[in-house]
């Protein structure tokens, strides 16, 4: 039920922007647009420098809302890092709606660099989102209660009259300035728990916020010409438009906002005023700081990636400009959005009558015909340059240069050419960026994607019937071609680029879906046995259990292994098989996940691959490090513990054995083996696991060779061994032995493996992960390690994480670090949750006797 929600959610967006579409043609149809431009240039400039001055103001105000959560959080920060973080945050935002500000996706990524955990930057996304709440009520409650806006009377809102809505938030912030004051421990309900601030703290979240709110409908405000309309009564209206354009999820309220502010104002102005002035208040308050913040985030990734290369030399510069992507994408799209608009509007006459001297009439109405199909390619586009892929680069480059001729031969218009120009020049030197080898035409389109171009194709209808709505139609039209034929034009590349939509549509909705993943069958698990033969990891032995879901790539050549639990799909390490075909598969698994309304998590994987990971705008987590141990030179005399070393020996002196059994003699002793596995469970008070670890399966144990260890011809204790291609590395799953087995029996039979391992000519042998250990010794962890080395400090009770630690640094190992990769910011602690119950019991010791 949850993933139908939120698949509809986009939807729901087109719904809201649709209607405000409606309505805007309803209110403006008796208006033409010439009228609009007139009325957008006879804005005194003096009322647009004391706009921009505001907006300053207000964005600058609300980057305090990320200095009071990094307060509440009980951290210091510098001043300057906090505005960076927070203006960019914001910026991006009040752009792209509300899915930004709860996912913290932004803040995530600049907040992780200076050392914030990934559940510190939710704590401070969380507090600066009910800052702006908790401003919102008490500013809404001061106007509703005491300067009740006018709404026309055909307005019907759900409330019996506003003045009570406003007493009811002004009752909510007062009651929460109490509550800071009374209640000073923390407040639990079930898994959730809650802290208030000091009560100081608290008067400043109101006073900041309430100020800021002001200053965001000053902006727009001081823009509108004398009407004699009350600033607070304006700023009901304003704070009305504002939490409607929130609700509705259309990225910036975009539509919806106008649409309340022109049911509003229109009583006081012309209609045709009304909508310049909005324009005119989009540019100023949401536009030019979105400009400024990618500089700003170009900026910050340019100092993180500087610091990286000094620290990490070679290996850092495989991590510069992971954002180019995503910007670049941002802005094709907006390329694309400006042809169609262009097309849409009326040409400048007297570029026209300038151009017709030196173009052919056939030439510009080709190039007005071509520009908006070039408009609506590159909104298709700019998903593939998200995702890497090189076709999609190359497209776009020539798209592009097209664009830009197109521009200057349909009417000269010069700006959105130099608009297109700076995109390409900013483009071409980012070709290794985009080097994917995939199929365009089988990259996935998300609902929230689909949507955007979705509103950018209406916004585009839309905006040609409002400029051509004094036109009447007639059949003639399509086949009239003049200089000043504006009209036929817009019709005609309109219907090309909605014949253009539908095609790509049935292109997308025709191609082969993919196969839904399942438990593999003996079909699957042949492939996989396959592809894990010319694997160097081990661990990839597990996909042998059958209990995890496989995605295998089309040439049959690697894939990965996962399970699912809840709203998440979570992998078990990285891709196995050919490293070529890596990044592809990561992005596959990506695809079917969020296809199917999941969120992919990435869990036990390494360094190699991390890069890919990242590109698609996940969160980085270390889970711990990896003990390895290097088998040519192992010389358990001189490299372990002198404890474990002494309790080798004493076993060896006492006449215990060691023996490897083969593979193919191992089905004999499996009704043994299966007694003392039973015994070893049931004297440690556990339950079989399964997905990062084996279980005793029969026809799972039976396709490896045993490690055991006998005394007197009696099997004591056992283990399977897992081997890794051309002898790279071996490691055991299963550890099991009789309760009435002495101490130390686990070290016997682990020494004595990789003595055999040694002389099997094996690279390493794998000890498995400590969990939590490592924390701050790793350039690449996010900052969440003050998180977790308090749980690796103080969960010792629980969960052994130190003396996992302890017991494989006996051995002196090779720590190599491992991570999480997943959604960040609130979706963190249901990640956690569910990956505890695949995982299923934590993380216990290998080593119960000592």
């Amino acid at each position: 039920m949850k993933n139908k929600l939120k698949k509809l959610t986009p939807f729901i967006s087109i719904i809201f922007f649709a209607f405000a579409l409606w309505f805007l043609h309803q209110e403006l149809q008796q208006y033409a647009m010439s009228e609009v431009m007139t009325q957008l240039s006879d804005i005194p400039n003096k009322y647009i420098l004391f706009s921009l001055v505001l907006s300053f103001l207000s964005y600058l105000l609300l980057t305090a809302y990320d200095a009071l959560g990094v307060h509440y959080i009980g951290e210091k920060l510098e001043a300057g890092k906090i505005i960076r973080a927070g203006y960019v945050g914001y910026a991006f935002s009040h752009n792209m709606g509300m899915a930004l500000i709860t996912g913290g996706s932004i803040r995530y990524r600049i907040y992780s660099v200076w050392g914030f955990s990934g559940m510190q930057v939710t704590q401070i996304v969380a507090f600066s989102a009910f800052t702006l709440w908790i401003g919102f009520c008490a500013v809404a409650g001061l106007a509703l209660l005491f300067a009740t806006p006018d709404l026309p009377n055909d307005v019907v809102l759900p409330f019996v009259s506003l003045r009570i809505l406003g007493a009811i938030l002004l009752v909510m912030v007062l009651s929460y300035i109490a509550a800071s004051y009374k209640f000073r421990k923390e407040l639990t309900f079930k898994s959730w728990s809650f802290k208030f601030p000091s009560s100081k703290l608290a008067l400043q979240q109101v006073a900041i916020a309430s100020i800021d709110w002001l200053l965001a409908a000053s902006v727009l405000y001081v823009l509108l010409p004398d009407l004699g309309i009350s600033f607070f009564s304006f700023v009901g209206a304003f704070l009305l438009a504002q939490i409607v354009g929130l609700f509705s999820q259309v990225p910036g309220g975009l539509g919806v906002f106008e649409s309340i502010m022109l049911m509003y104002l229109t009583n006081f102005m012309p209609g045709s005023q009304v909508l310049s002035i909005l324009v005119v208040y989009r540019i100023i308050y949401y536009i030019l700081p979105l400009l400024g913040a990618l500089i700003v985030l170009g900026y910050q990734e340019y100092i993180v990636n500087r610091r990286k290369v000094k620290v990490l030399q070679r290996k850092a510069a495989n991590w510069v400009p992971r954002v180019v992507p995503q910007v670049m994408s941002f802005s094709v799209f907006i390329g694309g959005t400006i042809l169609l608009f262009s097309g849409a509007v009326p040409s400048e006459v007297p570029r026209m009558e300038w151009l017709q001297h030196f173009i052919p009439l056939p030439v510009i109405e080709m190039s007005h015909f071509f520009a908006s199909l070039v408009g609506a390619a590159l909104l298709v586009l700019a998903s593939g340059l998200q995702r890497r892929i090189d076709g999609a680069y190359h497209l776009t480059i020539g798209l592009l240069v097209f664009g830009i001729l197109f521009s200057l031969l349909k009417g000269a218009d010069y700006e959105e050419a130099l608009m297109l120009s700076v995109m390409l020049i900013a483009l071409i030197p980012c070709r290794k960026e985009f080097h994917r080898k995939a199929s365009l035409m089988d990259q996935f389109f998300s609902a929230r994607w689909l949507s955007l171009i979705l509103m950018v194709l209406a916004s585009a209808i839309w905006l040609g019937i409002f400029s051509y709505g004094h036109v009447e139609y007639q059949r003639e039209l399509w086949w009239q071609f003049s200089l000043t034929g504006d009209a036929p034009r817009y019709m005609r590349a309109m219907v090309a680029v909605l014949g253009f939509a539908v095609i790509i549509g049935l292109v997308k909705l025709l191609r082969p879906k993919h196969k839904e993943t399942r438990e593999p069958g003996d079909q699957e698990l042949l492939m996989a046995k396959d592809i894990i033969s010319r694997s160097e990891n081990a661990l990839s032995n597990l996909v042998l259990l059958g209990d995890k879901e496989l995605l295998i790539n089309e040439s049959r050549s690697s894939f990965i292994m996962f399970a699912r639990e809840a709203q998440n799909w979570v992998t078990l390490g990285d891709p196995v098989g050919a490293g070529d075909e890596t990044e592809e598969l990561i992005w596959e698994f990506y695809d079917e996940c969020t296809n199917q309304g999941y969120g992919p998590v990435f869990y036990q994987v390494g360094e190699k691959y991390l890069e890919h990971y990242m590109d698609l705008g996940l969160a980085l987590y270390k889970l711990g490090e990896e003990a390895r141990i290097g088998l040519p030179n192992f010389d358990p005399e001189k490299s372990i513990d002198n404890k474990v070393w002494s309790g080798y020996q004493e076993l060896e002196q006492r006449d215990y054995s060691f023996e490897v059994i083969p593979q193919k003699s191992v089905a004999s002793y499996l009704p043994e083996l299966k007694v003392i596995s039973d015994a070893s469970l049931s004297a440690r008070n556990t339950k079989e696991r399964g997905f990062s670890v084996g279980y005793f399966d029969k026809g799972y144990l039976s396709q490896f060779p045993i490690a055991v260890v006998k005394k007197g011809g009696n099997l004591l204790a056992f283990a399977n061994i897992l081997q890794g291609a051309d002898r790279y590395e071996l490691t055991t799953d299963l550890l099991r032995y009789r309760p009435e087995s002495p101490a130390g029996i686990i070290d016997y039979m682990l020494i004595h493996t990789m003595l055999w391992g040694k002389q099997q000519d094996y690279e390493w042998f794998n000890l498995g992960m400590a969990p939590l250990s490592g924390m701050g010794e790793h350039d690449f962890s996010p900052g969440w390690n003050k998180l977790a080395d308090f749980v690796y400090t103080y969960g010792e009770n629980i969960y052994g994480f130190k003396k996992v630690r302890r017991y494989k640094s006996q051995f002196n190992p090779v720590w190599e670090p491992k991570f999480l990769v997943g959604p960040g910011g609130w979706s963190l602690p249901r990640v956690l949750s569910n990956l505890t119950n695949i995982v299923s019991g934590g993380f216990d010791s290998i080593m119960t006797k000592k």
